[in-house]
């Protein structure tokens, strides 16, 4: 059933043009080989049973194919070569069962074939109405009395009748393992495109939300986290304090050592600022020096203070920066929901506020925000 679905959707030009057309392009291609490989076949056949008239229109019609062929190769026309290796398969089983007639009604088992082949070489549309031909063909061929041009002998008889039940049966199984095969292919591709097109989105979601030096989050990452944070806080009657940190020294260190150095510094910052704080604390980087975080605690807790006071002990170690040792102490900006204020963008506002604060007072230290500040 799943299989018969995807042919379904294949045929209905429902998958993407362009992977179609070369699954398209490889099937036209298989078909036309398989038939002139069958039309060799049957060209000795026709030799031994003295069917001359086969004879010449088999030779005819693998020559066709193989002009087909040629044509595919040369131009990719897709349309054209699939109504003409179509057209091309009706044609000649309508000739053969024109003239052998209905001393043997077996022929007709080649009409099978026909629509199958549109289906797969044109389109949806080719396989209702070549379909419908092979439905007409095959009822004219098995009431009218047509008459033979040949008489076969008995053994002639067993012959033909078992090529006319191997050859349709060997061409339609060739196909539709052709078409399964280029489905398995072509889904391959499909996971392939949707895996990548997820990657990209993950990507672009990423570098949305966090900054690409530290991997930390971003700015606006950040103001959403705080926002939905004081929330969460109103509800469960927590409080909410925002740390705001800058770098001391990173203009000395850029001047000095470089932009690379200054590069290292802030990742090396990064990764101690993530030392100090808990697991279930949020810390980003706003841009340039400046890191952010935010905490949600009880109103008694002491918490902020102590996490403050750990990342000025953590800033007071040197930093190895290039077989170097390079000291850079942070100045801290403290502000708290709901004493200092109940507004999210305020409360970064003063938490800044108190880190300038902290700045002139000469840095590496902290200070916390009122609400006269």
């Amino acid at each position: 059933m799943y299989v018969l679905k995807r042919f379904i959707r294949w045929i209905n030009g429902e998958l993407s043009p362009q992977i179609s057309n070369k699954r398209q392009y490889k099937l036209i291609n298989i078909i036309s080989i398989l038939l002139v490989l069958v039309g060799v076949s049957l060209i000795f056949v026709d030799v031994y049973l003295h069917l001359w008239f086969l004879l010449h229109l088999v030779i005819m019609a693998c020559f066709v194919a193989t002009i087909n062929l040629f044509i595919l190769k040369s131009t990719s026309n897709t349309f054209l070569c699939g109504h003409l290796i179509t057209l091309l398969t009706l044609i000649v089983l309508i000739l053969i069962n024109y003239w052998m007639g209905s001393a043997m009604t077996s022929f007709a088992s080649w009409l099978f074939i026909v629509p199958i082949i549109a289906a797969v070489t044109i389109n949806g549309l080719g396989l209702i109405i070549y379909a419908a031909i092979s439905l007409i063909l095959v009822t004219l061929f098995a009431i009218l009395p047509i008459p033979s041009l040949y008489h076969l002998s008995p053994t002639g008889m067993i012959v033909m009748n078992f090529v006319n039940h191997f050859f349709p049966l060997f061409i339609i199984v060739t196909i539709l393992h052709s078409l399964l095969h280029e489905n398995t292919v072509y889904e391959k591709k499909l996971q392939e495109h949707n895996y990548r097109l997820q990657a990209d989105k993950e990507k672009f979601h990423y570098l949305a939300r966090y900054d690409t030096l530290t991997n930390l989050p971003n700015r606006s990452y950040f103001q959403t986290y705080t926002q939905a944070l004081i929330e969460s806080a109103k509800v469960k009657k927590h409080c909410v304090t925002v740390f705001f940190m800058d770098l001391d020294r990173l203009k000395e260190v850029n001047d000095h050592y470089g932009h690379d150095a200054g590069d290292a510094l802030l990742l090396q910052a990064g990764k101690r600022l993530q030392s100090c704080f808990r697991d279930n604390d949020f810390l980003a980087r706003l841009g340039g020096d400046e890191f952010t975080a935010i905490l949600n605690h009880l109103s008694e807790d002491r918490i902020p203070k102590s996490i403050a006071i750990r990342i000025l002990q953590e800033f007071n170690k040197p930093f190895t920066i290039a077989a170097k040792e390079i000291k850079c102490s942070i100045s801290i900006g403290l502000a708290s929901y709901p004493t200092d204020t109940v507004n999210a963008d305020e409360l970064i506002a003063k938490a800044d506020q108190a880190m300038y604060s902290a700045k002139k007072l000469g840095g590496n230290t902290y200070c916390v925000s009122t609400r006269n500040t």
